[in-house]
């Protein structure tokens, strides 16, 4: 097989569908890639029809009517296990990322929506495991069927119209949709970004490829939609001064939009609580820091980080707190405390300290 070969996804009886192998950020060489065999049974027969022909950069959209999730059949098939595709073989290394749960945007139909569960980030360049991009793309599309997944975007991104419906700021639609603030690019007839549903017993699952940039870069974003698993109770106000009196730190776990500021409702009683610790002690003064995991450039989190301490400070001081009493501080993933090699020591890092002064 040459390096231009095609990579088919060749389906071994009913043991399971093929998908592609594994992923960091650096640079490798470029290497012949292994086709693997995931575990995954075959779909269920029912498909649902076609979603509507791609709507042309410039063009009007073909509806504006709400997508219905039952469109799509469930699937009969057996997942693999979360991220459900792997990665080309030669790619370890390149960029790979992920909550345990957060908010994340897909597009089904020609509207936005906002799902929540389970999130992975992951590309690669093409060229680095010899795949065409063409190649790329109906390896992971077929892997995706296999899975009972159907394609449900009917439009591009950088539509005008999908842009103008949605804020008509673009960098900012590009953002939620985790998708680099330039140009999406594929030649001939594969999509430059497609929508993937695979409807599950155990939750929606959203699989989105697209190319983008000069290098031709392919990009994988999966969501497993399901409910947040609570696993932090409510420190209260008593505890947390127990805390400060006895170590002069505790570490809360507060829920922030993606990538965001945005403190989330189910957050806001902690800060309440940390409201009536202040209110109790009027002399009490605190350092509230804020804490990512090493997930992504670090001068990123230490901006982040920051911000979202000062959102947690102007939301004590809207407790009638006096602002002299409290102090930001943006650390990023400088002090952890946990593991950052794991889904439950990244949990762990990310985090805002209240710090005695």
């Amino acid at each position: 097989m040459t390096s231009r070969s095609l990579l088919p996804l060749l389906l071994l009886g009913t043991l399971g569908a093929l998908t592609l192998a594994a992923c960091k950020r650096k640079e490798v060489p470029p290497v012949v890639p292994t086709v693997v065999v995931a575990a995954a049974s075959a779909p269920a027969t029912s498909v649902a029809p076609a979603p509507a022909a791609m709507v042309a950069p410039g063009a009007a959209p073909a509806s504006s009517k709400a997508f219905d999730i039952t469109s799509v059949p469930m699937s009969s098939a057996t997942m693999p296990p979360f991220p459900y595709l792997d990665m080309p073989a030669g790619t370890d290394g390149y960029h790979k990322d992920g909550k345990d749960f957060d908010r994340a945007w897909v597009i089904a139909g020609d509207e936005l929506r906002a799902v929540e569960g389970r999130t992975s980030e992951r590309w690669f360049p093409v060229s680095v495991p010899k795949m065409s991009i063409l190649s790329a793309f109906r390896n992971y599309e077929a892997a995706i069927k296999s899975m009972g997944g159907v394609r449900v975007d009917t439009v591009q991104p950088l539509d005008p119209a999908f842009i103008a419906r949605n804020g008509g700021d673009q960098e900012a639609l590009l953002k939620k949709l985790a998708i680099p603030n330039i140009h999406l690019s594929a030649p001939g007839d594969t999509p430059a970004f497609s929508q993937y549903l695979v409807r599950s017993p155990k939750g929606n699952i959203w699989i989105a490829l697209f190319f983008f940039d000069d290098d031709l870069n392919m990009s994988i974003e999966v969501v497993h939609e399901q409910a947040m698993e609570q696993t932090v109770a409510l420190v209260k106000a008593d505890a947390m001064a127990a805390a400060l009196s006895k170590d002069g730190h505790i570490a809360l776990y507060l829920n922030f939009d993606k990538d965001s500021d945005v403190i989330r409702a189910d957050s806001l009683p902690a800060i309440d609580e940390i409201g009536k610790l202040l209110a109790a002690d009027p002399s009490l003064k605190v350092r509230v820091e804020g804490h990512t995991d090493n997930s992504g450039k670090a001068a990123h989190n230490i901006s982040l980080s920051r911000a979202r301490a000062e959102s947690v400070v102007k939301a004590i001081g809207g407790k009638q707190i006096a602002r002299d009493r409290l102090k930001a501080e943006g650390v990023g993933a400088e002090r952890p405390i946990a593991d950052n090699n794991t889904d439950e020591g990244r949990a762990k890092n990310r985090r805002v300290e209240l710090v005695k002064i």
